[in-house]
């Protein structure tokens, strides 16, 4: 890849080293930061940012290690980065929306909104929401591999992303199984843009973003990223060498994944998918409890309604082509967690989200109290 650098292991040890606190350390934050940096050390990560919202107590925030390891530049609090997957928990409470003002139903076939997907007509808006459509993964897809992969800055239409799903489809029958598709949450994003009447961007600005104050949060279709922001990496977490990743165009994921936000704006949101606030109590029932045992894609235990089910939290995490990010909610005590990491793994663990795993250190921390 161009401009690719290379960094040793203890650079990156050195990296984690760096630290930049929100606020005051007390008991309760010193084993955060331990639960943290184990996490780190173990992986191997460049940066994290994280956020430990419980009720009666100030914020933690932290950011640890650096944005940039050949400036040797350090991690900032309000660095702007993707939220990858993440977008999918925003797509689907959109959605949600759109069902309790009976716009639509969640037994709305898809052929409805976009014709031409096999088994359209059986396929409902709640099978693409739950991951059970049986629609394959575009980005899974040979044909997008090789044009993702010959131009990582190119600029896709959601009916190109759909289009290269369609010869691998159906994959099983509608509600038969789960199968975690980016394809689903582009397709129900495409239906957002139809029934709103705007586009899928400014469906989110209007019912999330400006309810929420979430200021720094954006659907973009530009490459860039504002700053501050991170530099991303593949991190080998075997050996600890680094290697730059470039900055991909967020049309290749679209309602699945292009979103980008800050540590402050992904907290807010956390606490905001996980109590429902912006869908209502019935709706958020639903959401949660119409979920299925996962078998691929993200390490849930199960995955409801755009929302996933992991140590008894609710949430999304997101992670691909060098970022990492987590937003969970804890119903039992309303505490909220939030990460980003500037890395994906390699090694032989891609399957690794080093945000989920950072979450799950700090959620083990949260349950002793």
């Amino acid at each position: 890849m161009p401009d690719t650098r290379r960094r040793s292991f203890l650079m990156l040890m050195a990296a984690s080293l760096a630290a930049c606190y929100g606020n005051d350390t007390t008991p309760m934050t010193t084993r955060y930061r331990t639960a943290v940096d184990g996490v780190m050390k173990r992986y191997r990560a460049p940066g994290a940012l994280v956020s430990v919202r419980y009720p009666g107590e100030p914020e933690w925030t932290v950011a640890l290690g650096e944005n940039d390891l050949a400036g040797h530049v350090p991690a900032r609090l309000d660095n702007v980065f993707p939220i990858r997957s993440i977008t999918k928990s925003y797509t689907v409470t959109v959605l949600l929306q759109l069902v309790r003002e009976r716009a639509l139903t969640l037994d709305d076939p898809i052929e409805t909104w976009v014709p031409g997907i096999p088994n359209g007509t059986r396929i409902s808006l709640g099978d693409l929401a739950g991951m059970q459509s049986g629609i394959a993964d575009y980005s899974a897809a040979p044909a997008f591999t090789k044009a993702f992969g010959e131009n990582l800055a190119r600029a896709f239409t959601e009916q190109e992303l759909v289009a290269y799903a369609i010869p691998g489809s159906p994959v099983f029958a509608p509600g038969a199984q789960y199968e975690y598709s980016n394809t689903n949450t582009v397709l129900l994003g495409m239906v957002v843009a139809q029934v709103t009447g705007v586009p899928l961007g400014e469906a989110l600005r209007a019912r999330i973003f400006a309810p929420l104050g979430l200021k720094r949060t954006a659907y973009p279709s530009e490459v860039a990223l504002p700053e501050p922001h991170a530099t991303p990496y593949d991190v080998d977490i075997n050996t600890g060498v680094a290697e730059t990743l470039p900055l991909i165009s967020p049309t290749a994921l679209a309602g699945a994944g292009a979103m980008t936000s800050t540590l402050d704006d992904l907290a807010t949101w956390a606490a905001a998918l996980g109590d429902g606030r912006l869908i209502g109590p019935e709706l958020q029932k639903l959401r949660v409890e119409r979920s299925r045992v996962v078998t691929n894609g993200p390490e849930y235990e199960r995955y409801g309604l755009g929302i996933g089910l992991l140590d008894g939290w609710i949430g999304h995490t997101g992670s691909g082509v060098g970022f990492s990010a987590a937003a969970m909610y804890d119903p039992r005590t309303t505490a909220t967690v939030a990460v980003s990491v500037n890395a994906t793994p390699s090694g032989g663990r891609r399957d690794l989200n080093l945000s989920q795993e950072i979450f799950s250190a700090l959620a083990a921390v949260v349950a002793t109290r």
